[in-house]
């Protein structure tokens, strides 16, 4: 069996990002995961960032290196960095959650397998994130 890290960290938008810049954050991500087997999920909701990456441990390393020092956000905490036992956005390269909604909460459904315990702390974070923003729409990378 691989093994499997992942590392989930939240920070503060340095200044508002436009649709297109989103756009460019969303494509890079996608194409430097795709090269390290990273997958993941990014949360956006206007001013903060919460972000779960997920793969071997060096490639988690070497990309949370390049996000650290990201000049596009502030104050990285990271809030969780460990191994895990399978990764719970398999077929995402990286998914974007975008302006996350408070009207309605993003559904169980909308983010597959999410299973175990730390299955379930890791949507009670989200959900958590999701408290007291905006509207959402979710895009994810093919």
């Amino acid at each position: 069996m691989d093994l499997l890290h992942h590392l989930i960290y939240q920070s503060e938008a340095v200044a508002p990002l436009t649709e297109a810049e989103l756009g460019r954050l969303l494509e890079q991500c996608y194409y430097h995961n795709q090269l390290t087997h990273i997958t993941g999920i990014l949360l956006f909701d206007g001013s903060r960032f919460l972000q779960v990456l997920e793969g071997p441990p060096p490639a988690v390393a070497a990309v949370f290196g390049r996000i650290r020092t990201d000049c596009r956000h502030t104050a990285v905490q990271v809030l969780a960095d460990g191994p895990v036992t399978h990764r719970q956005f398999a077929g995402w390269a990286i998914g974007l959650v975008d302006e996350v909604r408070t009207s309605s909460t993003l559904a169980c459904r909308d983010l597959p397998g999410l299973h175990t315990v730390t299955d379930a702390a890791l949507w009670l974070l989200i959900r958590e994130f999701q408290a007291n923003t905006r509207r959402a729409r979710r895009l994810v990378a093919p």
